[in-house]
């Protein structure tokens, strides 16, 4: 008889692991199982999620006894998927046994269904992604923790449900364009510069949490080729929209840098009509959604900045010092989305930086 201690995680994914493998004088139904879950997902990057198929792997820890004597079970050990339904069977690489009147503890996790440099504190019950190097990765990073007591009859024990959170933040900028649409706007190195992109994360009872990072990297976008397109063509969101994976952190004094550059057809990319270089502040301003925080990116939310760019912003690419194409504040609104929901919505002041 089962008697699970807890289940763990937001963004949940619940899955089960069993094997067909026959070894010796061990019964087949006292092999260590898992179950998953996992819950929303955004649009653009691959991430894990309960219903678009994305989740086929991922990696265990698992140890019992107590905290004075711990004998490990898995050591990273990979668990191949089926279906994330809670209640298909996954199957670990190594199989493990249940043993009897033991207290279990498991840590898991999928790098977007590979491995990465992990560690799991039995003890204190906590994943460490040490120097986790997020610009590398570009994968949804996702954890769980569980906890297992088994009886002293291990014939008929449950698989391990497992909840897993998300542990990284997502920034997408979107932009828009009034002009006509046989104007190109390509925007271009889109930079978020002097930020943490590697850090180390811990996954414990109380969630994700990410700390040594040193801000001094740079995330680079996705070009956008052209941002003046009707709302209603086709491939619209995907040629307005570009983001990544981020570590989560501070962002008040974060900013974007990008470049718009306007052209027709009597003019090409390196003979413009207009351009303009942008900064913009990323300071999130909380109005109502639970689980975010001022001034912070934070593990399981989605920020998306929302620019409109238009040509009169611009300047002659001849004349950068037009007296009549002076820095122009324009807004940004940004809203979080949770494992991935939408949530606030804020305005953010960004400005041309062209003659700065």
């Amino acid at each position: 008889m089962k008697k699970s201690m807890f289940l763990l995680g937001i963004a949940a994914a619940a899955l089960a692991s069993c094997t067909n493998e026959e070894v010796v004088e061990v019964a087949q139904n006292r092999v260590i199982g898992f179950s998953t879950f996992v819950n929303n997902s955004t649009r653009a990057l691959t991430e894990i999620t309960e219903s678009n198929g994305s989740f086929t792997d991922f990696y265990v820890f698992g140890s019992y006894g107590s905290n004075s004597s711990w004998t490990s079970v898995f050591n990273n050990t990979q668990v191949e998927g089926g279906t994330v339904d809670g209640t298909s069977i996954w199957t670990p690489t190594l199989t493990a046994y249940w043993e009897p009147n033991q207290i279990y503890v498991f840590g898991a996790y999928s790098n977007g269904n590979a491995n990465t440099t992990a560690a799991f504190d039995a003890a204190t019950k906590a994943l460490t992604f040490s120097s986790y190097d997020v610009v590398s990765n570009q994968k949804d990073l996702i954890a769980a923790l569980g906890n297992y007591e088994t009886d002293t009859d291990v014939s008929n024990e449950d698989p391990v449900n497992l909840e897993f959170d998300h542990m990284l933040s997502q920034v997408k900028f979107t932009f828009t364009n009034t002009d006509s649409y046989e104007y190109t706007m390509k925007i271009s190195n889109i930079q978020i510069a002097s930020a943490i992109t590697t850090a180390t994360g811990t996954y414990n009872s109380t969630g994700a949490s990410w700390n040594g990072g040193t801000a001094n990297g740079t995330y680079n976008f996705a070009e956008l080729a052209d941002i003046a397109k009707d709302p209603q063509s086709e491939g619209y969101a995907a040629a307005t929209e570009t983001d990544l994976f981020v570590i989560p952190q501070d962002n008040q004094t974060l900013k974007v840098t990008f470049t718009a550059t306007l052209y027709d057809a009597a003019h090409t990319l390196d003979a413009p009509n207009a351009v303009g270089t942008f900064e913009g502040s990323l300071n999130y301003t909380k109005v109502d959604m639970e689980g975010t925080e001022n001034g912070k990116w934070t593990p399981g939310f989605r920020y998306n900045y929302t620019a409109e760019i238009n040509g009169s912003m611009l300047h002659d690419p001849d004349d950068p010092d037009n007296p009549d194409k002076d820095p122009q504040p324009i807004e940004f609104t940004v809203s979080a989305v949770d494992t991935w929901l939408d949530a606030d919505v804020t305005t953010l002041p960004t400005q041309d930086v062209t003659n700065d």
